[in-house]
C-alpha cells in the first residue's frame, strides 16, 4: 500500500469543497476532491488533528494484484502465462501417467 498526501503531488491544486456530516458521522468526499487525489473504493483515509485543530488526511491506496505485476525485479526473462500453464499441464500429466503405472 502506498501513502499519498496532496503535498506529495508535483504541483498541488488548492481546492475548497463543502460536505455535510450525516447523523451517523459519515462524510461524502466531494467528487472533485476524490478525482484530484485519485481516491477509489477501498482506499484508507487517516485523519490527523494537530494542536491548532487543523486536520490532515493521508490516503493509503489499495491496489489489485494485477496492478502490481512487474514491480519486482527479476533476472529471469518474461514468460507468457500460456507457456507456464502448458508446462504445468505437461508436468501434471507426466505425474499422473507415472502414478498410474505404479498401481
Amino acid at each position: 500500500m502506498e501513502k499519498m498526501n496532496v503535498s506529495d503531488q508535483p504541483s498541488p491544486v488548492v481546492m475548497k469543497a463543502t460536505s455535510k456530516l450525516s447523523s451517523r458521522g459519515q462524510v461524502v468526499i466531494p467528487a472533485e476532491i476524490r478525482k484530484t487525489l485519485g481516491l477509489t473504493e477501498g482506499d484508507d483515509l487517516t485523519f490527523i488533528v494537530n494542536q491548532d485543530g487543523e486536520i490532515k488526511v493521508e490516503v493509503t491506496k489499495k491496489y489489485r494484484l494485477s496492478q502490481l505485476i512487474g514491480i519486482l525485479k527479476t533476472n529471469q526473462p518474461f514468460r507468457p502465462v500460456e507457456e507456464i500453464r502448458n508446462e504445468v499441464y505437461r508436468t501434471m500429466g507426466a505425474k499422473e501417467l507415472k502414478d498410474g503405472e505404479e498401481n
